[in-house]
Formats: structure tokens, sequence, C-alpha cells
């Protein structure tokens, strides 16, 4: 007689959600041509699951979007991440 077989599949999913107490920032992104969300380089390292220092990095090659506030604070196109 045959042998019976049985197959097992296992699937996995990974969720991640990011949620902050502070508001969200919309500003204009000159590359992306209009209002986005904004997001600091501590909240754009988190979400892309980096250290802050790498995201200077992205802003320095110009891989990322940003703006500068007239107070000297970098703000992150959250859709350039």
């Amino acid at each position: 007689m045959g042998r019976k077989r049985t197959v097992i599949t296992i699937e996995k999913h990974r969720w991640t959600v990011v949620r902050s107490c502070r508001p969200s920032v919309v500003a204009w992104c000159e590359r992306c041509g209009g209002h986005v969300r904004m997001v600091t380089p501590d909240q754009a390292a988190e979400l892309a699951g980096t250290k802050p220092r790498a995201i200077y990095r992205r802003v320095e090659s110009g891989d990322l979007h940003f703006v500068e506030t007239g107070a000297g604070t970098l703000l992150i196109c959250a859709g350039s991440l």
C-alpha cells in the first residue's frame, strides 16, 4: 500500500505599530511637490528600524527629503523613508 504524507505549512507575519504622543507635522516637501508628514530624525530612525546617525548620513547624502525650520530643527519627509 502507499504511504500517507502530511505537509505542514507555517506562515509568520510581523506587524510594527508606531504610535507617538507628539502631533504630526505636515509641511511642504519641495522634492515631493506637496504637503507631507514630517518626522524628527529620532522618529525617522524608529520608523526605518535604524539609528538616528544613519538617518543623518542619508540626509547628508541627499537620499532623504528634509526641511530645516526657522529654529534650526531638522524634519524628515516620511514619504522619502
